[in-house]
């Protein structure tokens, strides 16, 4: 479980997120929504340490993300909007296997791994490919792919689906709801699409670095989507 405690973060003079308290539980499929700058993605970096609270706390299956960066990070992973921003080798399949090598995991066990990743998300035919000749659909996955290699139990999407067109996003939030509904990981998934939300089980809408919805996708109405800045 993802414990938040009372989360405030300031950025300079200017209050980003203000007395944030949330719990995600194991197997939740879990969308963030609000208007740009309502702290979304300051909110998602918190959950593995890449943010560290100005005052609260944020817990992953009780471990302070203070304390031990390095096993949140084993734990919650995180897709960003744009893939580029997160692949680092030229080679897919050695793009895939970076963070496995950066764990020590032996040879075989890395070449096994990336070969299912890739398998997972029908992109083996990819992995002798050069990351910079690929489509954005296809970075995208490879992105995903590094991801998933590193078996988190919880995954973060920010706003996945922005650079994609209609086939590769369709494509992108199936494969999202599979690890939820197949695999059990925990999803969180930052949009401001309504369709995004479809496989949504729970909404939590931000306006000002505040909590203004958290509930049942059922109970969210046009009145909590307007005054949290979405539209339709």
């Amino acid at each position: 479980m993802i414990k938040i405690n009372k989360l405030s973060y300031r950025y300079d003079d200017s209050e980003v997120l203000r007395d944030i308290s949330l719990s995600i539980a194991e197997g939740d499929y879990l969308a963030v929504i609000g208007a740009n700058g309502s702290g979304k993605t300051t909110l998602i970096k918190h959950l593995n340490s890449l943010l560290l609270p100005t005052k609260g706390d944020v817990l992953v299956d009780d471990i302070s993300t203070k304390k031990d960066s390095w096993e949140i990070r084993k734990k919650v992973g995180m897709v960003f909007q744009n893939p580029e921003d997160q692949l680092v080798s030229s080679i897919v399949e050695e793009d895939v296997a970076f963070g496995l090598e950066n764990l020590g995991v032996p040879s075989n066990e890395i070449k096994a791994r990336v070969k299912e990743a890739l398998k997972r998300l029908d992109i083996e035919h990819l992995a002798k490919k050069n990351v910079n000749m690929l489509s954005m659909g296809q970075k995208q996955l490879v992105a995903l792919a590094g991801v998933i290699v590193m078996k988190p139990k919880y995954i973060v999407f920010d706003e996945p689906t922005t650079m994609l067109d209609p086939h590769n996003k369709k494509n992108i939030l199936s494969i999202i709801n599979d690890l939820n509904k197949k695999e059990k990981i925990t999803i969180l998934l930052v949009t401001n699409v309504l369709a995004d939300l479809k496989n949504a089980k729970k909404i939590v809408a931000l306006k000002d670095g505040k909590i203004i919805f958290c509930g049942n996708k059922s109970k969210l109405n046009s009145t909590i989507l307007k005054k949290a800045g979405i539209y339709a």
